[in-house]
Formats: structure tokens, sequence, C-alpha cells
């Protein structure tokens, strides 16, 4: 029997830990799934050997990481973490054979289709081209995308910055709001609307539109407000933000040729998902004049788990890399 895999999907403030057991091909199975906060730990290294200590069994061989941050060789830290990363160091100290680093987003990516169908909400079932790329976008702390290229009997992943392609705005209103963060940032991406910040930025720019004193909200005030409140700001807020985010899946729908599918994922899409199913979401991703067809046989599905990342991981480890 294997031994399996040891994953992490490493954050700014925790670190999740897990065996995965099985392959792509037939399915990974999370065992020993362990969340360590990471100010208890002076390194990367500490918080791995705590975990493999308390870890029953066998212990794995073969590792891949997910960090929030971008990947380059040698040592680098982690985006918002005092924590330094080290592949070849951590291959050594952890008694491993191999040891993938690679970014949070590609490994969220590469596990998006690896969730089973229970961990999935179907937005449009579509028809799905085995052959064609798969776009994986996921609205968090950042806008993330990354695409799936089949090549064989295997899954490429590509990592990209797309997250910050130029917002398009097609309504008075998302060209007012995307004047107010202009006037602030100069440049506007869909990052700048589509990510936790970005939801602050939409609920600042209608205040500022309704000439009214913003609030001061947090992300997960706006979303509480409007999930509770029909007729509230900020259920204009998330109704804009799922807009904006049909626009972009549409876009990059049509960009990347992501007739294999599109998947959303990241942390503030499930929570929305009452309002989500009810938004123009699928009426402005489907919306492409001569390509509307197109669009609308590429299936969108939810990711409701937020196992994705270490299923990723298991998939790239088992590869051996992207």
């Amino acid at each position: 029997m294997t031994t399996g895999y040891l994953v992490a999907d490493i954050g700014g403030t925790n670190a999740r830990f897990a065996i995965a057991r099985g392959s792509a091909a037939t399915g990974f199975k999370l065992e020993q799934i362990q969340r360590l906060r990471n100010e208890d730990f002076e390194h990367l290294r500490d918080a791995a050997l705590a975990y493999l200590q308390i870890c029953e069994g066998p212990l794995p061989r073969k590792a891949c990481f997910a960090v929030a941050a971008p990947v380059a060789p040698g040592a680098f830290r982690l985006t918002n973490a005092a924590w330094k990363f080290d592949a070849e160091a951590l291959v050594q100290e952890l008694n491993l054979d191999i040891m993938v680093p690679v970014n949070d987003f590609a490994a969220q990516a590469r596990g998006a289709p690896l969730c089973p169908p229970e961990d999935q909400f179907i937005l449009n079932e579509g028809k799905p081209d085995p052959t064609s790329p798969i776009a994986v976008l996921g609205p968090g702390t950042g806008l993330g995308l990354g695409l799936l290229i089949p090549t064989g009997d295997r899954i490429r992943v590509v990592p990209t910055e797309g997250g910050h392609a130029g917002f398009a705005p097609r309504t008075e209103e998302e060209i007012a709001v995307g004047k107010f963060i202009a006037d602030e940032h100069g440049y506007v991406s869909w990052e700048r609307l589509l990510s936790g910040r970005g939801m602050v930025n939409i609920h600042r720019a209608l205040c500022a539109l309704d000439g009214v004193p913003w609030t001061g909200a947090r992300p997960q005030d706006i979303t509480a407000e409007a999930l509770d409140d029909p007729a509230s700001l900020s259920r204009r807020v998330v109704n804009l933000f799922c807009d904006v985010l049909g626009a972009y899946a549409g876009d990059v729908g049509v960009l990347t040729g992501a007739r294999g599918g599109i998947y959303l994922a990241g942390g503030i899409a499930p929570k929305i998902l009452p309002i989500l199913k009810e938004s123009r979401f699928e009426a402005r991703r489907v919306r492409r004049g001569p390509m509307t067809r197109y669009a609308e046989a590429m299936p969108v599905r939810l990711i409701m788990s937020d196992a994705a990342a270490l299923m990723g991981a298991a998939a790239i480890a088992e590869a051996g890399g992207l």
C-alpha cells in the first residue's frame, strides 16, 4: 500500500497539512488533516515536523506544499508571513525524496476537477469538451486564475496573473465604480473589484455615489448584511460583485477557449451562493454576441470545499511537478 503524499496549503495565517492517498486517475482521499497556526511556529519546518510527529502509520516520501507566495528556485519568503521556504532544505529535514513547492492557486486549480461531485455546485451544466482547456478562477484575498491543459494522459497546470487584467465595465454604475477606484489607484484590474478588498472598494464607491458616509464595513460584514437584507446597500454591492464576476468568467472563457469548463474557487463565492444563484452572473457570462452559444456550452461549477488545494497538491506531487 502506498504511503501517500504529504501535502500542505500554507497561507499567511494558517497552514493545513494532510496525507493524501490514491491517484489523480482514481481520486485522492485526504487523511489526518490538521490546521496549525503559523504564529505558533518559528519556521515552516517546525510546523511540518510537528505535524509529522502526530501522524499515524508510515510517513510519505513525496510532498507538495502550496504556498501563498510567488514560487522561485532556492529560498523565498511567504507573502504576509515571516516564514521562509527552501524546498531542498526541507527534503533533508523532513526525510523526503522529493518536495515540490507551488503557488497556492496553482494547487487550487489542479484540485478543482478532483473534488467529488458533492463538493461542486453546478451553475451551468454545459457540454464539456475533454480535449479543451479548463479555467479555474477564484476571488478571495486576491483574484486567482489558473488553466488546466489536457496533454495526453496528464493535465498541465498553467499559473497566470489573469486577475490583474484590466477591468471592463459594462453598465453606467460599473463605469462610475471603476472611475472611483481609478481616481485612487490609476489602473483598475479585475482584482480591484473581485476580491475581499474589491468588495470593500465597491461598497465605498456606492456609498460615495449615494452621498452617504462609508461605514467601515469589512467583507464579512457586507456579505452578512447582503444575505440578511435584500433591500440593503450591501445587497447592491454583492449583486454588482456577482455581475462583474460573471463578466470576468465570460471573458476568461472566450480568451482561453475553456470549453473543458470553468470552475469558481476561492473563499467568497460559496458564502454568497444564495445571491449568486439569483444574480445575473450567468447572463453576464454568456452575453458574448456571436459567441453566446460558444459560452453557453461551457460548464460552470462552484467548488464548495476547501480541500481542492490539498488534492491539487497531491496530484502535483504524484506528477513530480506542474
